[in-house]
């Protein structure tokens, strides 16, 4: 489910990347651990071409159907749109389906297995947590202490036959006063079995819930680096790429490619924080498909590689060592570039610009070389085997 507003948040939630990868992927991503045949992701219709390419971007496994349906104007005519297309698909009423917040990115395969592990035991299995703090109802100024004993937080997936949710919403006049499916499965007389849930399978709803999910989630994957080097030498009769962007100069470099040698460098970084060798293995220089070709576009398939899509891309460093052209203009540009190809906040790319104080052949100008470390958070083994 992810056709809300985001209005408390403030900005849209679903497409806010959380260490290196939108909220949405991560979500998906999560959902799939368990042997899930068809996804449905319910989205408002203004939004369905950015969700079709966060869908592409995201590491799912290649059992998994991925299709996209409508939001409704409330949560029971977004889910009723979400359990059409699963039948339109070739779901069998019979088949149990997930009802998933899509702001609730890191739900736990255990959390999972548990819910499928209940579903014989009633009409509906929905995950709990128990209230810790205290409770105190205000109105019209007023408070008063509530009984927090036996009092429990519901939350998401839910897990109901398909059939049973559908009929429910479709003959409940008022389906769209319950707020969760258990309590709408509930008014009709159905059984619903508690789990237990998971305290960090939280729902990002305002902006603090931000810094919390950072941090679960970078507890939740490791840390690798990966590095990368590259050099050009300069030729006439070329164009300087370096970044994505044109450089005014009257030499160029000399490449198979655009002869980038920054992406070129940022590619071998990305490449190496998933092991996945280098760009000379990807891209051999003996293929012709590969003359002249745009760097952006090699970056492109290095990022759609599925060991690639599996990291969360937290932060790329990179140096520049040439005596010319000057190259403090292009920069900026070069970093805000680097980070929209890298899928990251301009402030997670820095570009630095350094000469060789004239050593060697940098320092005679005759080419330029780029220097890149690139950091990821690598899923854990169970997360890494279930995408597989």
């Amino acid at each position: 489910m992810a056709a809300g507003s985001s209005t408390r948040f403030g900005r849209d939630k679903l497409l806010t990347p959380f260490a290196g990868k939108p909220l949405i992927c991560t979500t998906l991503e999560a959902v799939c651990q368990v042997p899930v045949r068809r996804l449905v992701l319910v989205c408002r219709p203004d939004d369905r071409a950015k969700m079709e390419k966060y869908v592409a971007q995201a590491a799912l496994p290649r059992r998994v159907h991925v299709f996209l349906a409508s939001g409704g104007l409330t949560r029971a005519e977004s889910v009723l749109n979400g359990l059409k297309t699963l039948v339109d698909n070739g779901a069998s009423g019979q088949d149990w389906v997930l009802v998933h917040d899509g702001a609730r990115p890191v739900v736990c395969r255990a959390l999972l297995k548990r819910l499928l592990a209940a579903r014989d035991m009633g009409d509906i299995v929905v995950p709990v947590i128990p209230v810790v703090d205290s409770l105190r109802r205000t109105s019209a100024g007023r408070t008063e202490i509530l009984d927090r004993r036996g009092v429990v937080a519901i939350q998401t997936p839910q897990f109901c036959r398909v059939a049973t949710l559908r009929s429910a919403y479709l003959n409940c006049a008022d389906s769209a006063l319950f707020g969760d499916e258990a309590a709408l499965i509930e008014s009709t007389g159905g059984q619903v079995v508690t789990v237990e849930g998971d305290v960090q399978n939280i729902k990002v709803t305002l902006p603090g819930d931000a810094e919390m999910l950072e941090a679960v989630l970078g507890a939740r994957a490791g840390t690798v680096v990966g590095f990368g080097y590259d050099v050009h030498r300069f030729v006439s009769g070329r164009p300087l790429i370096l970044g994505g962007i044109r450089i005014t100069s009257a030499l160029g470099l000399d490449g198979t490619s655009d002869a980038d040698a920054v992406l070129h460098a940022v590619m071998d970084a990305v490449l190496g924080c998933a092991g996945a060798g280098d760009i000379g293995g990807m891209f051999p220089s003996s293929d012709e498909q590969y003359v002249g070709i745009d760097s952006t576009v090699l970056l492109g398939h290095v990022m759609a590689d599925r060991r690639i899509r599996r990291l969360r891309i937290v932060s790329a460093d990179i140096t520049i060592v040439a005596e010319r052209p000057r190259l403090r203009d292009y920069q900026v540009p070069m970093q805000k570039r680097l980070a929209r190809l890298l899928g990251l906040r301009s402030t997670d790319v820095d570009v630095k610009v350094t000469g060789n104080d004239a050593i060697g052949w940098i320092g005679r100008g005759e080419g330029i070389a780029v220097l890149c470390v690139v950091t990821a958070l690598r899923p854990t083994k169970e997360e890494r085997k279930a995408v597989r």
